[in-house]
């Protein structure tokens, strides 16, 4: 082998060595931005518990509904960009979008939810409006929410928001996945597969639009809501109370889905 292939070789080492240790401080470098931004964003959360805190505790005998968009799953580092909060007749009390502290771009969570970061470029931060939200939710005497269970009350949790000891939380989705009645698994392990809550909402007769905007989501599951009500009172309803109370329980998740950190591909926290 010549001395020019010997250095030919050599150079073409040096570049690999070169490109894996940039490619090493591009990671560094990442994981150390994501985490100076979970502990500054950990401080902002903190000055909006101080906030909900100190919100006057004026119990009331409102049942809310409730819904988020935000910039992705992840309850340590996504944000909040849109939330609302209606009566279970529909009427709008709150509902604002959001400027994220932290968080630039979401292309994953906007590809579903239709935020864009210039929609909500002159948004206010949800540090300017979580009070009027822990005002109606921490004195509410019920709160709904479609996947609220798994997504969107921790999400507020980290935020400050604690719902009334007494508060009833009503989940539409589990007792939503008994009435849709498609199972998945099998033997032992058959279950009730989640829906999305367009496709329940669609199954039980609702007619709707702009799907993802948090008020429009929190009216159509007020719907299922009172859908599922009306069905109750019939005597010749499709499920018994007693038998829909059983199936609550079945389809409601395990204590391991509920303390897992990632979504699986069955899993509710899976957003709508």
């Amino acid at each position: 082998m010549s001395e020019t292939e010997l250095a030919l070789i050599r150079a073409e080492r040096s570049a690999k060595d070169a490109a894996k240790r940039a490619k090493e401080r591009a990671v560094a470098l990442a994981e150390q931005e994501a985490q100076r931004k979970r502990e500054n964003l950990n401080i902002y959360r903190q000055k909006c518990a101080a906030i909900c805190a100190a919100v006057s505790k004026r119990p009331t005998n409102l049942k809310l509904v409730f819904d988020l968009e935000t910039t992705g799953l992840n309850f340590a580092e996504d944000e909040i960009l849109e939330a609302a909060i209606t009566t279970v007749d529909g009427e709008v009390l709150f509902e604002s979008r959001f400027k994220p502290a932290y968080t630039k771009e979401w292309s994953g969570a906007q590809r579903v939810n239709g935020i864009s970061p210039e929609d909500v470029e002159d948004a206010p931060g949800i540090i300017d409006k979580i009070g009027e939200m822990a005002a109606l939710l921490q004195n509410a005497e019920t709160v709904i929410a479609y996947n609220g269970k798994q997504f969107d009350i921790p999400f507020l949790e980290r935020y400050g928001i604690r719902l009334r000891p007494d508060a009833v939380i009503d989940d539409p989705m589990l007792y939503g996945a008994v009435v849709y009645g498609e199972l998945r698994g099998e033997g032992e392990d058959v279950n009730y597969k989640w829906k999305k809550l367009a496709v329940l909402a669609d199954y039980l007769g609702y007619k709707g639009a702009n799907w993802h905007s948090a008020a429009a989501d929190c009216i159509a599951t007020a719907y299922e809501v009172k859908t599922f009500e009306t069905e109750r009172g019939k005597e010749n309803g499709r499920t018994s109370d007693h038998h829909l109370e059983h199936r609550r329980n079945e389809a409601a998740p395990t204590r391991e889905q509920r303390s897992s950190g990632g979504a699986r591909s069955s899993d509710p926290i899976q957003r709508r």
